[in-house]
């Protein structure tokens, strides 16, 4: 199948484009990057394919039967990716077939991994989050991980956008609901009411950062929601979020 490019820049200092390469491959928009442990880069793709990039050629995963709408990795390597086929899949490193994680009733928008590396959360479009448990952490598992169970949580009005777990294990969500929640079990509290849909999280052990869709931008307090700092600029829909601890530096794109 012929394929188009996906375009990735590599920063050689902050702030500042030094040097850039083209990843062509793809057919169809890419809909989300994410970089491994070893620097391997994973991509998502409209085509259906997750491509694994150690270099220039790269290792096509085809397992989904639409859309593919999120990848991330897990601090072992294994790849974990959602799609328009309301399915979550993981890929093995050394396996050409994944293993199916779960499945929503509409759209994965979102993956997160526990921590301990044992228990997978993901966000559907069916309002619900699917949280399922592995018989051993994917750090110390075998090639072939296996399902135990998956619990499904209810309390969005909506679409579920976002999951994401703080350093210490508690989940945190988000939806178009316009709430950002915290989970304890099955349960949970409005940790956030925005008012409008809320599209990104990231979730470290003292704050929380959220974007949403009439561009608001905020970092709150990871236990009370009590705003620390307002960073919204324009009302231009949040499309994607991402956190440099190192640096302190939180990047924020919008529409």
């Amino acid at each position: 199948m012929w394929r188009t490019a996906a375009i990735v820049a590599c920063l050689a200092a902050p702030l500042a484009a030094q040097d850039f390469y083209t990843l062509k491959g793809h057919g169809g928009p890419i809909m989300d990057i994410a970089v491994g442990p070893s620097g391997q880069i994973a991509t998502a793709s409209f085509d259906n394919s997750v491509g694994l990039w150690d270099g220039l050629a790269p290792i096509w995963r085809e397992g989904h039967r639409a859309a593919v709408t999120t990848v991330s990795y897990d601090e072992s390597g294994t790849i974990l990716s959602g799609g328009d086929d309301f399915r979550v899949l993981l890929w093995q490193p050394a396996q050409a077939e994944p293993l199916e994680v779960t499945e929503h009733l509409g759209k994965v928008s979102d993956i997160a991994m526990h921590p301990k590396g044992d228990v997978i959360a993901s966000a559907g479009w069916d309002g619900f989050i699917n949280l399922t448990t592995l018989r051993e952490p994917l750090q110390t598992t075998a090639l072939h991980p296996t399902v135990i169970e998956t619990q499904i949580l209810k309390g969005h009005r909506s679409n579920v956008t976002a999951v994401a777990f703080a350093p210490a294990g508690n989940l945190f969500s988000a939806s178009s609901d316009g709430t950002l929640r915290i989970w304890d079990g099955n349960t949970s509290r409005t940790l956030v009411k925005h008012g409008f849909g809320i599209n990104k999280l990231i979730v470290t052990d003292e704050w929380v950062a959220y974007g949403a869709v009439d561009g608001g931008t905020r970092l709150v307090d990871i236990n009370t929601g009590t705003e620390i700092a307002d960073f919204t600029l324009d009302r231009r829909p949040i499309l994607s979020m991402a956190f440099h601890a190192p640096t302190a530096q939180l990047a924020v794109g919008d529409g």
